[in-house]
């Protein structure tokens, strides 16, 4: 997954919808696709974040 392509893509068009004057085709369902999009980037760095720790600091269970 490349997240720096990503972003620097979702960063572009956020850019251009912010700037546009009027309604120059943007719509809820692209900004709800956006929102989305950086959510699954959340969930994806917070899921590789636990993973790193739980193999770095393993759990003592007893």
């Amino acid at each position: 997954m490349h997240i720096r392509a990503l972003t620097t893509v979702l960063a572009a068009r956020w850019e251009r919808l912010k700037n546009a004057k009027g309604d120059a085709g943007q719509t809820s369902a692209e900004l709800a696709v956006i929102a989305g999009v950086v959510i699954a980037i959340a969930i994806a760095v917070v899921a590789a974040i636990k993973t790193f720790t739980d193999a770095k600091i393993p759990l003592i269970s007893g």
